[in-house]
């Protein structure tokens, strides 16, 4: 077991160095892929309405998690691929590939807060210690389900490569899918009740409660994580039991 943690460890090491590899600007591209989303919408959206300050940092913050949301998916589901000449030469748990590719899109994150943390000095946020207990509770459940998700998707895309193409365009529908840019009370009633099924939805409207507006937070708030949670783990379950019987035979499509 000790083992397979240095694994791990040397795994998430080597990867985030040899990302950011012969590039000038190098981790500073973590940041600015989400920050100019942010600004492209945030121009867009505030000459359509009055934005206040907890939308615009509400909109920052959701932003940055479905960016790691789509970073955690599109680099777990190749994974595998990109490991394969190690999986070939090396007996270890495959699995670890994809636990590796999650953590490093978990640190992207990490780096984004950073820059959330500077934003929030000019415009204030309410954060408290219940909140962020909501907030790292809604980030838990976004790393189980994006690791179950990519559980599933490794293993498709070693079988069928055109699956890549289909997955990106999945995530931009997932990202409109999610009430990053609106709320929930802006769209017809019949549309709410489909939107609430995107277990995103939540994640990311109490991850803004806990984190923006933590004196509002209730106790029912975290009743309702707790299911979520149970359906995150739910997924990351199947998609360890789904993975576990295909992974022994991933070697033939390479």
């Amino acid at each position: 077991m000790n083992n397979y943690i240095e694994l791990l460890k040397e795994f998430i090491r080597t990867d985030f160095k040899l990302r950011y590899k012969n590039s000038y600007l190098g981790i500073i591209w973590i940041v600015l892929k989400p920050l100019a989303m942010f600004s492209i919408i945030y121009l867009i959206w505030s000459n359509i309405m009055v934005m206040n300050a907890d939308y615009k940092m509400g909109l920052l913050l959701g932003i940055m998690i479905m960016s790691f949301f789509s970073e955690a998916i599109m680099m777990g589901m190749d994974s595998l691929l990109t490991k394969s000449g190690i999986i070939l030469k090396i007996k270890f748990p495959r699995e670890i590939t994809i636990y590796s590719a999650v953590t490093i899109a978990l640190m992207d994150f990490a780096f984004n807060m950073i820059v959330f943390v500077i934003f929030s000095f000019f415009t204030p946020i309410h954060p408290t210690g219940i909140g962020l207990l909501l907030f790292l509770a809604a980030i838990v459940c976004i790393f189980v389900l994006t690791m179950g998700v990519s559980l599933f998707l490794s293993i498709l895309y070693i079988r069928l490569r055109d699956i890549h193409n289909l997955i990106e365009v999945g995530v931009q529908l997932i990202f409109w899918a999610t009430p990053i840019y609106y709320t929930l009370a802006m769209m017809p009633e019949k549309l709410q009740k489909i939107i609430i099924l995107n277990p995103l939805t939540l994640i990311v409207t109490y991850a803004r409660k806990g984190l923006i507006t933590g004196d509002q937070v209730r106790l029912e708030d975290f009743l309702q994580m707790g299911i979520v949670f149970l359906v995150c783990c739910a997924i990351l379950l199947l998609g360890t039991i789904f993975f576990k019987k295909k992974v022994s035979k991933i070697a033939e499509y390479f």
